[in-house]
Parts: structure tokens; C-alpha cells; sequence
């Protein structure tokens, strides 16, 4: 008798293929409107949210024809189905977590056993590519510094450095029983030599370091893998340039939609190209080419979206110096963090680019965009860093002429403590805020 193969290991198989380079990303967009029919009649069967979603047909256009008109899932929806999104019952599901509710209600975020490998895959990959780049070997004491309750970030590392048996401790600076001075002790107590944080707490951490007398660069840190936040490719220099190691992309990705892209040694963010059909819808006023990220999970698992609005703006490109074969992922912020600023829209990376494109190395920054008694835009922005007179003067009139209005600029020994939770504020209320009439 023929034994039949389970959707598990069918999609293990999958997926494994492509990252063996036994597929191609031609080869899945030429298969992309079959997973898609699947993962569409699998949620339409399981997903009481979606039995109903679905049957309005009122979305726009994509370049997939089968999702032609399918409406797209955004977080509102997410909110008001809640346990209605599942495609599972929970007596069946791998975990649960949620969102952190810092937009609105928190929404279901439960993993089959088939999410977390699939997207493990992808990030275990990352993983072990980036230790032999920059150890040669994963007997690296590594910190996981960053949520564990309800929240996938701690499991999701945890499991992969018991996969590839690297040594690590978890140490979320937020909690109660850690905390800032702990995490720091730990840290050069164990020799820890990799970090897996938010970009918001390498640079408390550092800050931290400097305040006692300690220059991180003589830390034993030499890996730090940032998430969580918008990170430009100045904040990756500037981190590396801080703690004088190897700084890169760990994961794009979310709560909802589970690791969407993972980092290379190279600074950029490769796609998980068989877990998702992916669209960049257009966003008015933005140039050609960013757009909106949209993703429709193709895994059948316990909730997989269909052409989920994530809020962020995106480009995908194809060109990268690593040997990944999948394509390239650019995020520069999210949609609702796009600000007009000297009469056009401005981007949030291009105010965090023009910021740190500035100064060879700071250590936070907080920026408060104001405007004069005529209603013209200026920047106030408070930076931790160390600049001479000249050197201030610089700075200010390079990011004054990088981003078309005034500016003025103080050094501050501490930030706003809103800067140092970054990601679980959200990025824009963290490190800018418009404090201009009606905004």
C-alpha cells in the first residue's frame, strides 16, 4: 500500500528543497497560484472569520490570479474576529502567544507545529550562516534579550540554539527579575559574545556600559543580531561601530505573520520565499517601487492571513553579495510613521538615515518635529553622542540639508525612556514625535 504523504511533511519537504537549492524563486512563483488555491479552500473550510471574509470578493487588483479581488485582511480585522481567525482548534495547536496590544486590542497569534518549523527553517539557516561568518563555530554564549510571555521571540531563538547547540541565556532588560544592571552583569559574568536584541536595547545597553566606565567595544561582544524595529543600514553601522562587532539583521517579521524575512552577514533581509505570497501595494505619494507590504501565508497552519495589510513600507529587490537565493527585503517604516516635512512625504528611514548618516557613532536619539509661528517645519532633536563644537555644528547642518528644514541639535547624557522600549511602543512615538498643530 502507497503511503500518502501528510501536509506536515509535505510542506517540510518544501521547504527544505528550496533552502537545499533544489528550487528556485522561479520555480515557487511559477507554483505560487497553487499553494495560494490551497491555503485559500484550507481557511474557507477551518477559519469561521474567513468562511465569511472571503465570500466578498471586493479587494484590489494583484499580480497573482487567484488573489485577484480577494480582499485584503487588515488589523482591524484581526481585532474584531479574534479567536474567529484560527484555522485550529486550540487543544491542537504547538503554543499560543498574542500581540502586545499597543495599537489596540491584543489579537490570537497561536503556532502549529508546522509554523514553527517552516519558519524556523529560515531562521535557523541565518543563524548558522552568520556564527561560521563570524566565530567559525556555534559554542557562542548568546543572549536573548527580548520577550518570552504570550511573545514568539524567546521560544523562537531558544529553540534554534538548542537546534544548533549554541549556548544561551535569556535576558529581557523589561523584566522584573532582570533589568538593565543584571542583563549588563550577565553579559561580561558569562562571556557572552552574541546578542539577539531590538536596536533599542543594544543602545541602552551600551549607554549603560559607558555610564559605569566600561567602553563596550571591551566587552566580549562581537555579534549582535538587531529585530523588532525599524533598523536602517546606518543604525546597523552605527551599532557595529559601537560595540566593535559584526552587526546585522536577525528577523523580519511579527507576532501575526511569524518570520517573513531573515538577516545575512551582509547588512540586508532575505525573504522566507515558500512560506508567503507576497504584494507591495501601492501607497499615494511614495515613490515607484515602495509600497505596502501584503502577505498571504501559503503554510496550513493554525492561522494563516490572506493578503494581510502589515502597515509597513517595503521594496523588494533581487540583488545581494551573499550566496541566499531568496530575494531582498528593504522596510523603511510603517505607513501610518509617514510625515510631511518641509512640504513632502518623508519616510521614517530617511530621518533616521540622515541622523545617524551624520555622526560616526551615537548612542540614541529622540526627534521632535515642530513648527514656527508662520507654520514653517523645524527638527529638534536630542542625540547621544560625542561631538566637539564643530563637529555638533556639522552634524546639524548635514541633516538640515539632508532633510530640506531647520534643525537644531543637543547632546544629551539620557533619552526619553519611551526610546529605550522602541518596538514595544512602536518605533515612530519611541524616537519621533510630531508635536505640530492637528497632529
Amino acid at each position: 500500500m502507497t503511503r500518502v504523504e501528510t501536509p506536515y511533511e509535505d510542506w517540510v519537504r518544501h521547504t527544505v528543497s528550496y533552502l537545499q537549492g533544489h528550487k528556485t524563486v522561479g520555480n515557487l512563483e511559477e507554483t505560487a497560484d497553487l499553494y495560494i488555491s490551497r491555503v485559500i479552500c484550507y481557511v474557507e473550510e477551518h477559519s469561521p472569520f474567513y468562511g465569511r471574509h472571503l465570500a466578498k470578493r471586493t479587494g484590489p487588483d494583484s499580480r497573482y490570479a487567484v488573489l485577484g479581488k480577494v480582499p485584503v485582511t487588515t488589523k482591524d480585522n484581526l481585532r474584531d474576529a479574534g479567536m474567529d481567525i484560527c484555522s485550529m482548534p486550540m487543544n491542537e495547536v504547538a503554543t499560543y502567544y498574542e500581540t502586545t496590544g499597543t495599537t489596540g486590542a491584543p489579537t490570537p497569534c497561536p503556532r502549529a507545529v508546522i509554523d514553527v518549523q517552516t519558519s524556523g527553517f529560515y531562521v535557523q539557516r541565518a543563524m548558522a550562516h552568520a556564527y561560521n561568518e563570524t566565530f567559525g563555530t556555534n559554542s557562542v554564549m548568546t543572549a536573548i534579550m527580548g520577550p518570552s510571555e504570550l511573545y514568539a521571540f524567546g521560544d523562537t531563538y531558544g529553540e534554534i540554539c538548542r537546534n544548533l547547540g549554541i549556548p544561551f541565556v535569556r535576558l529581557w532588560p523589561e523584566s522584573p527579575r532582570v533589568g538593565l544592571e543584571k542583563a549588563a552583569d550577565c553579559i561580561l559574568k558569562l562571556g557572552v559574545q552574541s546578542l539577539i536584541c531590538s536596536p533599542a536595547v543594544a543602545l541602552a545597553l551600551s549607554r549603560f556600559y559607558i555610564s559605569k566606565g566600561i567602553d563596550p567595544q571591551n566587552t566580549p561582544v562581537r555579534q549582535v543580531f538587531v529585530l523588532g524595529e525599524l533598523c536602517t543600514p546606518e543604525m546597523i553601522t552605527n551599532i557595529g561601530r559601537i560595540w566593535d562587532a559584526n552587526c546585522t539583521h536577525g528577523l523580519y517579521g511579527s507576532q501575526e505573520a511569524h518570520a517573513v524575512a531573515t538577516g545575512c552577514p551582509h547588512g540586508n533581509l532575505h525573504l522566507s520565499e515558500t512560506n508567503y505570497a507576497f504584494e507591495v501595494l501601492p501607497v499615494s505619494g511614495v515613490e515607484a517601487g515602495i509600497g505596502e507590504m501584503c502577505l498571504t501565508m501559503l503554510v496550513p497552519g493554525a492561522k494563516p492571513l490572506i493578503r494581510f495589510q502589515t502597515g509597513d513600507l517595503v521594496t523588494i529587490e533581487a540583488d545581494c553579495a551573499c550566496d541566499c537565493a531568496s530575494r531582498v527585503l528593504k522596510v523603511f517604516g510603517r505607513v501610518t510613521d509617514l510625515v510631511m516635512l518641509g512640504g513632502k512625504k518623508v519616510l521614517p528611514s530617511d530621518i533616521e538615515s540622515a541622523i545617524l548618516g551624520a555622526v560616526d557613532r551615537s548612542w540614541g536619539y529622540q526627534v521632535a518635529i515642530r513648527e514656527t509661528e508662520d507654520g514653517l517645519d523645524w527638527l529638534e532633536i536630542s542625540m547621544a553622542a560625542t561631538l566637539d563644537h564643530d563637529a555638533q555644528s556639522q552634524t546639524r547642518t548635514y541633516i538640515a540639508e539632508a532633510l530640506g528644514v531647520p534643525v537644531t541639535l543637543t547632546l544629551a547624557d539620557k533619552l526619553d525612556p519611551r526610546t529605550e522600549t522602541g518596538a514595544y511602543v512602536s518605533w515612530k512615538h519611541a524616537r519621533i514625535r510630531d508635536e505640530r498643530a492637528g497632529s
